[in-house]
Order: C-alpha cells, then sequence, then structure tokens
C-alpha cells in the first residue's frame, strides 16, 4: 500500500519502504558529460598515440584554401564499396570513460584487460582525449564484452557502442550504458507476459531490452529483473508508477551501478562534487537505497581452508621441533590448496570484484 509520499513497500517482505527524503529546493544546472571529454593523462600511451587533430575539422581548414596538383585533383572514390567494406569489419568497439577526471590510459587499459579476462588479446587505440577503439579477435569475447556491462574503471562507466571502422568517431552518441534493474514487487499479472514487463521496464531506461520472464507462468522472485539503457544525461529512475485497480508506485534498485550523486541523481559524480558540493542530506533525494546489496562470499571451500592452516599454525607453535616440521608440511600442502580453490573460482567472482575498482 503506497503511502503520502508515493513510495510502496515490497509486497509480504516487512521491509522498510524504500522512501527518500523530501527535496527542499531543485538541483543545480546538470552537466552532461556525454558531451565534454575531460582531461586525461597518459604516462605510457600503448596505443601507439593520441591524435592532436581531429580530422574532418582541423584538417580540412588547414587544407582547404591550398591550390591542388596532380594526384590531389583525383578523388579515391569508395563509394560503391563502402557496404562491402563495412561487413568485413568486426568487433571494434568506440568507447569512452563517463567522467571528468584525469586518468591513465595505460591504467584503464591494463585495468579493462583483466576485467574483460578475454581468451585472445585486445588491441586498444586512442581517438581523444577520452575517446577509445577496442577490438577484439574472437565472438566469444565481443559478444561477452558488448552483452555484459555495465564496465567500470575506477567506478565511472564505460560507454561503449559498435563501430563500423568508416564513420567519424565524432559522429556516435556515446550517451547510455546497459544495467541491470530489479523492480519491486510488480504484480504477478505484468511478469507473465514479455510484452507487459517490457512496458514496465521502459519506465526505468530506454531500449533494447531484455526482461527475465517465464510465458504464463508466475514468477518465482519478488521483483522484476530488467536489462536497460540508461541514459546519463537524465537522473535515475527511482520508482515506477502503475495504475491498475488503484495506483501505486514501486521501487527501482540498480545492480552493479557506478558512481551517481545523491542530490541531482545523475551517473557520472558523487554528492560532494555536485556544484559546490555541499548539500544537506535532507535535500538529496537519491542514495545507496538505490543500489542492489550483493553480500560478499567466500570461493567454495576457501573458509574451511583457512580454518586449517590457522589451526596448524597454532599447532605448530604448541608442539616440539620433530613435530613442528611435519605439521609445517601440512601447512605447506593446505596453502597450495587453497590457492588453487580461489584460482577456480577467480572467473565466476571476477565481476563482483571490478564494480569495487
Amino acid at each position: 500500500m503506497a503511502d503520502e509520499t508515493g513510495m510502496a513497500a515490497l509486497p509480504g517482505t516487512g521491509a522498510p519502504e524504500l522512501v527518500p527524503p523530501l527535496l527542499a529546493e531543485a538541483p543545480p544546472e546538470i552537466e552532461d558529460l556525454s558531451k565534454k571529454k575531460g582531461p586525461a593523462v597518459d604516462a605510457a600511451d600503448e596505443a601507439g598515440g593520441s591524435e592532436t587533430f581531429d580530422a574532418d575539422t582541423e584538417l580540412q581548414d588547414r587544407f582547404g584554401n591550398l591550390n591542388l596538383c596532380g594526384e590531389e585533383e583525383t578523388d579515391l572514390d569508395f563509394s560503391a564499396e563502402i557496404d562491402d567494406l563495412m561487413e568485413e569489419v568486426r568487433w571494434i568497439a568506440l568507447f569512452r570513460v563517463h567522467t571528468s577526471k584525469a586518468f591513465s590510459h595505460a591504467a584503464m587499459f591494463k585495468q579493462m584487460r583483466n576485467a574483460w579476462s578475454t581468451a585472445q588479446d585486445v588491441t586498444f587505440k586512442t581517438k581523444g582525449e577520452n575517446l577509445f577503439l577496442a577490438q577484439f579477435h574472437c565472438l566469444g569475447d565481443w559478444n561477452r564484452v558488448m552483452d555484459g556491462g555495465p564496465w567500470l574503471f575506477r567506478n565511472a562507466a564505460l560507454v561503449m557502442v559498435e563501430y563500423d571502422g568508416f564513420t567519424n568517431v565524432d559522429d556516435y552518441k556515446l550517451d547510455k550504458i546497459p544495467v541491470w534493474t530489479r523492480i519491486q514487487g510488480i504484480p504477478e499479472g505484468l511478469m507473465k507476459k514479455k510484452e507487459l514487463a517490457e512496458k514496465v521496464a521502459r519506465k526505468v531506461g530506454d531500449p533494447p531490452i531484455t526482461v527475465i520472464v517465464n510465458e504464463g507462468i508466475i514468477n518465482s522472485s519478488k521483483y522484476l529483473r530488467a536489462r536497460v539503457h540508461v541514459v546519463l544525461s537524465r537522473p535515475l529512475v527511482r520508482l515506477v508508477p502503475i495504475t491498475l485497480k488503484e495506483r501505486k508506485v514501486y521501487p527501482v534498485q540498480y545492480e552493479k551501478l557506478p558512481d551517481f550523486c545523491n542530490f541531482c541523481g545523475m551517473i557520472g559524480h558523487i554528492v560532494t562534487e555536485c556544484g559546490d558540493g555541499v548539500h544537506p542530506k535532507d535535500q538529496c533525494q537519491w542514495g545507496e537505497w538505490l543500489k542492489v546489496a550483493f553480500e560478499p562470499s567466500f570461493p567454495s571451500g576457501v573458509a574451511e581452508g583457512v580454518v586449517t592452516v590457522v589451526v596448524l599454525v597454532i599447532e605448530v607453535e604448541e608442539e616440539g621441533l620433530f613435530q613442528g616440521l611435519q605439521i609445517f608440511l601440512k601447512l605447506l600442502i593446505w596453502i597450495g590448496v587453497l590457492l588453487l580453490l580461489i584460482q577456480e573460482d577467480r572467473g565466476c567472482e571476477r565481476d563482483l570484484w571490478y564494480m569495487r575498482v
């Protein structure tokens, strides 16, 4: 049942309502980071060097008034072949980091290689201060990276699109990121049909949209899980209002959310970086309650192994020299087992670790 603020508690959970405090004043004018390429520091640019001018603007201005001669007078025309040439280009992504802070290109390349954990190498190229290309070398790596995400660097989102290899990179709008969302407490009837579930999800973000539903079967979870594309120039959606027999609002939570502002609701900065950074808590209408809280977990068997190692260390201290050496050998074996367990489970835990980097 909705309270006077319009927020609804989760049905049957008894959990406290996710109700933000009322906003006393309007947030300041929002800066659109998608149109601003922040400064970048690249101590060791492994992409082969940054471009120092824009090929479609400064070159035209520089050479526009020259008198052409010889081969310069005849265009090299590929227009009849452009469609075929584009089909041959594959697995190239254009991306930027959604931040106005300075960062090292080399550090970002290294971290993303680790986060993506690709089977083949990734080739990076710098196209501007905060504009890059990444080429993958097998279909599996391409699908995993482009279907995954949001990918984070220092808790800032990578905004990625597929690149055709020929279009001017400045013509691409890098303004959306994919995010998995959970719309809490949605009635069962709206989660049994894909068409209805997608209509609900469109209130949170733009297409393409993926919803987790079983056609004609009730959803076993307490929420509708949907992958939407969040527009970075808009504040995060906190609730979905729905009218059936009566009007109710349903809270929205986000999985693996980048840094966002509790005052203006925009992704790309935190509250202390919004305007002068001085915003009382009672004026902030967004908050950590928008994030899905993931419980930290040890890889399988690691907890038991840690306990065993601790016990062996204590026994080494209590026993004599000979017995201590025997126990010490057992200790080394257990440490080796622990390392193998951690290595085995590293792949499935990798995404959770990198959402905190």
